[in-house]
């Protein structure tokens, strides 16, 4: 399989940030490492469709994102409709978004922009003055998502 093509993105924080807007039956919920094995498994259902990749084993990953020096559970944004994990946005300590997935029978309902609007809000609020990410060029409803919200290559 070839490997993806990206496009960098960027946003610039001192614009407006819209509010959170919710689906009905989802909400933000606090990071906790008792998600961590649903959050993988989540991450594996959203990257088969080729736009991404993890770490097959849930306990590998995890144990490599505790790890990494950019990683902060403060920028792990969790969304969760009746417990259950539906989407999930991890953003660096240099404000980058490192993952954004949604649940495939939650995707076009706005959780994707609800949590990437808590996650800049949040970016800017530690002082960022940008924030970038990386999308599978062929990932055309992602990149109609980021646009949406403002980041440009």
């Amino acid at each position: 399989m070839a490997t993806p093509d990206f496009i960098a993105l960027q946003r610039d924080l001192a614009t407006p940030i819209p509010a959170p807007a919710w689906p009905d039956g989802a909400g933000l919920t606090a990071f906790d490492v008792a998600d961590v094995k649903a959050i993988h498994a989540l991450l594996q259902r959203a990257y088969a469709n080729g736009f991404g990749g993890v770490t097959p084993d849930w306990l590998d990953w995890w144990e490599a994102l505790r790890a990494d020096s950019e990683f902060e559970p403060a920028l792990c944004f969790v969304a969760k409709a009746e417990g259950e994990v539906v989407g999930f946005c991890l953003c660096w300590t240099s404000s980058f978004v490192k993952d954004l997935v949604v649940a495939p029978e939650w995707q076009g309902q706005g959780l994707g922009a609800a949590l990437l609007a808590t996650a800049m809000t949040a970016l800017r609020e530690r002082g960022a003055s940008i924030v970038q990410l990386k999308v599978v060029t062929a990932n055309a409803g992602a990149r109609r998502l980021y646009e949406r919200l403002g980041f440009v290559a």
